[in-house]
């Protein structure tokens, strides 16, 4: 047993089997994920090219082309409007996710994805049309408001559709999503970089396409038995349910998910009731996973990937072609955490990738340190380059198979009904709310805190990773509606699970036997019951398809961190539209400081403003949610942020690219949103984690994407940007696309009253009929959802506490992580460190490449070993290489920002990143909107996932526009910096977060009220325990 806690067989093994429907439904569903991953990818590469900088940054072009040597690499781009372009996004994609609680719960999860696909659809337009700042911002806030509703439904839906068995996996087919959308905008951004006059205008423009994929694949899908119960659709949801678990045997499931609607339909305010005590494992581990994500740095790396290794001195195509490279690690790592989640449980993924990107962050710093030193001069030579590029690899790993997919399946599979949409909602605010601050600061703290960023970031990892520790417990092959077992069970969260609120039935006294003999081995982090929730039913393909196609939401977030970072690295971006940042670039005099090249807050404008709108958008994105169902919200996030992607790549002024930004950030809140509450739905508990990872997956997939493309496009100059902008539409479309395609999560059906569909749903998705037990608790948590009409006030209820809290927190630590901005800033930030622009684009391939393939890890780990495990050695990795990281820098730029890094040195800041992102993105990378999404109730799991992407955008966007800043006044300093926050949320994590790992999504308060801590604000009502309670 692991400190997470024990795994209770009582109840959960719904009938069932993984039927091809359920699959289809979820990779469609996770197709919300490619808004997310393009914007990450795209918007560093846009800002990256000096055609975008001269027209829209014109002061940072002109440092970023300063060659005096007095500029320092760590401030070249260092400029609060261009971080404010980045973070915005993340502001109103915050925003949005609490609106897309209140989408998600109303109106179904398929809703609020459609409207975050919509919206994005359209930023991604104006983003590529710009033709001032002030439209770019316009823009990425739409682009921020699709994300928040997409993050907010996706996750929700992901882990409501899919069978508890495989909720992991197909939950993270988000992220798997984000990780494509991240590679296809570095991709994007390599080859519109090519174009040189209007490359970045195709580059923002084509996130149109993740977007159009995302609104035409929500359109198609079905919404879940969950949200049809919680809407009222009971026989909808039963037909559902048979449907997605393929048997008619459905009537466990049915049952429970009945009676978790019944729960949810108690709580009028899922706002008001996530914050009572009974939920507070689920709040402060849905509020704590977002933000460990984002403090790992791993949006930092992948959003400014381009722009990080032209900091550290590659090349402008060469920093797109290591930010396609990072990207491709980003996918392939995300195939491992889907292979890993359901097997070896989330908190391995959690604990090893914590580790991982502690060593990495160590590592870079170190190699920067040793290159720059503190006064930011130098030159990174070939070897040190490698090494660096090695490192940031290897970190992007660690991420995309821990923090990247966990943290969208992990918070989406938590919640019970009633608070599951607030819950998700609180998740993405979170995570966009401190993206944004990251994504603000990161360029920022670069310039000042130098290699110390990369500690920062590194101890930040180390905090998250205790953290999940000590209080993430294990969730894989719960049922999404019998998660409260698992809260029950933890040794900090059970005393806040009130004994009814665990819903065992007539196995109460074998419960308390099986709790008591658990108690003499349980461990700090919590038990994971096996009492309930093994529901009937098995893997099918239908269900696993259907997060697959879910995930692929996690496309557009991820290729908007790939591309972003590589586009503001190339000359011609940053000529058309920051020319004070490519002069300072070009700067030769030496006498620019390394750190602050960079520093424009027009600039950072551009990569915020997306998460501004996600912020905002998310919000919206949960009421879709609720109201239309979980693909509704994937498939309007889709179609906006194709919308902006198109808006981007057609920009004319930065005005352009902002408005196409929102757009983006508008299909990333609704991407964000509704994907991993999809995931954490339709995936079967004990694949849940790997299921609700695809998200992550699909997050490092895009960013890989995102790499390329921006190295592509960096060989065709002129309008090399454009194209990298633009075919963020592509992630768009494909999450469009299988959005309309997906069906919908039994549990969103029974949330719309649609049962008889979600049992069939169910059956369905099982791939068996004897599906009575899911369905009932899918039912009993509908009904306690639709006692609830007002999720926003029900979610900060003093039952709802532990939700909320981890809610708020994992976004929020997710992004001090300093992950986005590493992502984000990639090529900037190796450009920084002295590598030439192809070069430092070539980096941020690298660690996309990283991200990817350490995402795949996390699919593989989380289910197996659990959220915590992963947790926590991602965050002990990611405070070793911030350290690294900024140790590097320290040495070589030291406090000046002058100097140069030779080969050997930028090799190993490189090496140092990439551990740091693999190390994220097995860990917070994931988990980050896994458990958001699987721990909130069926009535506050919209509004609970909104809060995760708002406080997510809120944060990318904070640190979005500040990073620039940060890194050209704090330094090197900023690694270490981020790298506390590591170890805070690492500590965190160990003592708050229970293990999730198997617990069904509507029982899921059995985890929370075995918590040592959070067991207090659990009722034992809430738990649903009935006759079970003295076994446990």
């Amino acid at each position: 047993m692991t400190i997470g806690g024990i795994n209770t067989k009582v109840k959960g093994n719904y009938e069932g089997r993984v039927t091809p429907f359920v699959v289809i439904s979820c990779v469609v569903a996770a197709t919300g994920g490619l808004i997310f991953g393009y914007d990450i990818g795209i918007s560093g590469g846009v800002t990256s090219m000096d055609e975008f900088l001269m027209k829209f940054f014109p002061a940072v072009y002109r440092r970023q082309m300063d060659t005096s040597g007095n500029e320092s690499q760590y401030c070249k781009f260092e400029n609060h409007l261009l971080t404010l372009f980045t973070s915005s996004l993340y502001l109103a994609a915050l925003i949005s996710s609490f609106f897309a609680s209140a989408t998600t719960r109303r109106f179904g999860r398929k809703i609020s994805m459609t409207v975050g696909g919509s919206v994005f659809l359209i930023g991604a337009i104006l983003n590529g049309a710009a033709m001032n700042v002030e439209m770019l911002i316009i823009g990425r806030l739409l682009l921020g408001v699709g994300i928040g509703y997409g993050n907010q439904s996706v996750p929700v839906y992901l882990s409501e559709m899919a069978p508890p068995k495989l909720r992991g996996a197909l939950n993270i087919g988000f992220q798997m999503m984000t990780t494509i959308g991240i590679l296809a905008a570095s991709l994007v951004n390599y080859g519109t970089a090519q174009m040189k006059a209007n490359g970045w205008r195709v580059s923002l423009v084509l996130a149109g396409v993740p977007a159009v994929i995302m609104t035409v694949g929500a359109i198609m899908l079905p919404d879940t038995p969950n949200s049809m119960i919680e809407r009222g659709q009971k026989e909808e949801a039963r037909a559902m349910l048979q449907k997605i678990r393929g048997t008619t045997e459905v009537d466990e499931e049915f049952n429970d998910l009945i009676e978790a609607s019944e729960a949810s339909q108690k709580v009028p305010n899922p706002w008001k009731t996530i914050f009572e005590h009974k939920y507070r494992p689920q709040l402060v581990i849905t509020c704590l996973i977002p933000f460990f994500q984002q403090v790992t740095g791993i949006n930092v790396i992948m959003f400014y990937a381009p722009v990080l290794f032209r900091t550290l001195g590659f090349a402008n195509d060469a920093s797109l072609m290591s930010a396609v490279v990072t990207g491709l690690v980003n996918v392939f790592a995300t195939v491992v955490s889907i292979l890993a989640v359901d097997k070896f449980g989330r908190r391995v993924l959690f604990l090893e990738g914590g580790i991982q990107m502690i060593i990495c962050q160590i590592g870079v710093g170190a190699s920067i340190a040793s290159v720059f030193g503190v006064s930011g001069q130098g030159t990174f030579n070939k070897a040190f380059g490698n090494v660096a590029l090695s490192f940031i690899c290897i970190y992007v790993a660690a991420f995309a198979w821990s923090w990247g997919p966990l943290g969208w399946l992990v918070p989406s599979e938590i919640h019970p009904m009633e608070t599951r949409s607030a819950g998700q909602s609180i998740n993405v605010s979170i995570n966009m709310f401190f993206t944004f601050i990251i994504g603000q600061l990161f360029l920022s703290m670069l310039c000042h805190m130098k290699f110390g960023l990369f500690f920062f970031f590194a101890g930040w990892v180390f905090i998250m990773t205790v953290f999940v520790y000590m209080f993430v417990p294990e969730t894989k092959n719960m049922p999404i509606e019998e998660m409260n077992k698992v809260w029950k069970a933890h040794w900090f969260w059970g005393k806040y699970i009130p004994e009814d609120a665990v819903g065992l039935g007539n196995h109460k006294q074998d419960v308390e036997k099986e709790f008591k003999r658990k108690l003499v081995t349980m461990a700090i982090g919590g038990i994971n019951t096996k009492v309930k929730g093994n529901y009937e039913g098995r893997v099918t393909p239908f269900v696993v398809i259907s997060c697959v196609v879910a995930a692929t939401g996690g496309l557009i977030f991820g290729y908007d961190i790939g591309i972003s970072g590589g586009v503001t690295s190339m000359d011609e971006f940053l000529m058309k539209f920051f020319p004070s940042v490519y002069r300072r670039q070009m700067d030769t005099s030496g006498n620019e400081s390394q750190y602050c090249k960079f520093e424009n807050h027009l600039l950072t404008l551009f990569t915020s403003s997306l998460y501004l709108a996600a912020l905002i958008s998310s919000f919206f994105a949960s009421a879709t949610t609720r109201k239309f169902g979980r693909k509704i919200s994937m498939t309007v996030g889709g179609s906006v942020f194709l919308i902006g992607a198109i808006l981007n790549g057609a920009a004319m002024n930065v005005e352009m690219l902002i408005i196409g930004r929102l757009l983006l950030g508008v299909g990333i809140g609704y991407g964000n949103q509704s994907v991993p509450v999809y995931l954490s739905e339709m995936a079967p508990p004990k694949l849940r984690g790997a299921l609700n990872i695809g998200f992550q997956m699909m997050t490092t997939i895009g960013i890989l994407a995102a790499s390329l493309v921006n190295y592509g496009t960096a060989q065709m100059k002129a309008n090399g940007w454009r194209v990298s902008l633009v075919l963020a539409g592509v992630p768009a479309l494909i999450m469009t696309v299988g959005a309309i395609m997906l069906p919908d999560t039994p549990n969103s059906m029974i949330e719309r009253g649609q049962k008889e569909e979600a049992r069939a749903m169910l059956q369905k998705i099982r791939g068996t009929t004897e599906v009575d037990e899911e369905f009932n608790d899918l039912i009993e948590a509908s009904e306690a959802s639709l006692k609830v009409p007002n999720p926003w006030k029900t979610i900060f209820e003093h039952k709802y506490r532990p939700q909320l809290v981890i809610t708020c927190l994992i976004p929020f630590f997710q992004q001090v992580t300093g992950i986005n901005v590493i992502m984000f800033y990639a090529p900037v930030l190796f450009r920084t460190l002295g590598f030439a622009n192809d070069a430092s684009l070539m980096s941020a391939v690298v660690t996309g490449l990283v991200n990817v393939f350490a995402t795949v890890v996390s699919i593989l780990a989380v289910d197996k070993f659990g959220r915590r495990v992963l947790f926590l050695e991602g965050g002990i990795q990611m405070i070793i290489c911030q350290i690294g990281v900024g140790a590097s820098i320290a040495s070589v730029f030291g406090v000046s920002g002058q100097g140069t890094f030779n080969k050997a040195f930028g090799n190993v800041a490189l090496s140092f990143i990439c551990i740091y992102v693999a190390a994220f993105a097995w860990s917070w990378g994931p988990l980050g909107w896994l458990v958001p999404s699987e721990i909130h109730p069926m009535e506050t799991r919209s509004a609970g996932q909104s809060i995760n992407v708002s406080i997510n955008m809120f944060f990318t966007f904070i640190i979005g526009q500040l990073f620039l800043s940060m890194l050209c006044h704090m330094k090197f300093g900023l690694f270490f910096f981020f790298a506390g926050w590591v170890f805070i949320m690492t500590v965190f994590v160990y003592m708050f977060v229970p293990e999730t790992k198997n617990m069904p999504i509507e029982e899921m308060n059995k985890v929370w009220k075995a918590h040592w801590f959070w067991g207090k604000y659990i009722p034992e009502d809430a738990v649903g325990l009935g006759n079970h309670k003295h076994d446990v």
